[in-house]
């Protein structure tokens, strides 16, 4: 059997597809603007945590270095105090920070040479000289810049990506060293973590005398 479509029909059916038709495209459009927005990408730096606080401790890198001068005296009279540093090894969030052993080395102008004073945190010395002269004398700390000490600065690094790297990464290795980088740089905490086993890392670089984060590296994004 066949059906003959008469053209007022014909128009009828066109009309109430395209209505259709325009439904649909609504319930689509007004859906899709329903939709929760899409989250965020991850921020390239890590943000500060602002969360945490290193237990305080009577061994900090400025504390011990009192402990150097009897040895140093000994060594020259004319040595300069150019940087510390400490490492906490395969270390867990509350770990870091904690007492750990500190290496000064000083540099003698008249002599040319560089000295190493070694002190656990029980206060055993251990002193190490170098034969080879240094013609490239190294940057003397001006004490009066040195005013955040090791807690402080470790502190800053937790709270600017290290805790979360170590809530990642448990066991990593932790650096803090300060120094002047080069002449006319400030005074500068480098505090940093490693992990072995997947080379990632995370460094802040902190002014010592104000406590200014000067800059983040991080392979963490």
């Amino acid at each position: 059997m066949k059906f003959k479509l008469r053209r007022r029909d014909i128009i009828l059916i066109g009309g109430f597809w395209l209505v259709g038709c325009a439904l649909l495209a609504a319930v689509a459009y007004y859906a899709f603007l329903l939709q929760p927005p899409p989250a965020p990408p991850p921020a390239g730096v890590i943000a500060p945590q602002a969360t945490f606080t290193v237990t305080p401790s009577q061994v900090t890198a400025k504390s011990m270095q009192t402990l150097t001068q009897d040895t140093l005296a000994l060594w020259a009279a004319d040595a300069q105090f150019y940087t510390v540093a400490a490492t906490w090894d395969g270390v867990e969030l509350e770990q870091v920070g904690q007492p750990a052993t500190w290496t000064y080395r000083y540099y003698s102008p008249e002599q040319k040479r560089l000295f190493f004073i070694t002190i656990s945190p029980q206060g055993q010395i251990t002193p190490t000289s170098h034969g080879e002269r240094v013609y490239h004398p190294p940057q003397p700390i001006p004490m009066a810049d040195w005013v955040v000490d090791s807690p402080q600065a470790v502190n800053i690094w937790l709270n600017y990506g290290g805790a979360a790297m170590l809530a990642a990464l448990p066991g990593i290795q932790v650096v803090a060293q300060l120094q002047i980088p080069e002449p006319g740089k400030p005074l500068t905490w480098t505090v940093a973590g490693y992990d072995r086993v997947s080379n990632h890392y995370h460094t802040v670089f902190i002014n010592a005398k104000t406590g200014k984060v000067l800059n983040i590296v991080s392979s963490l994004r």
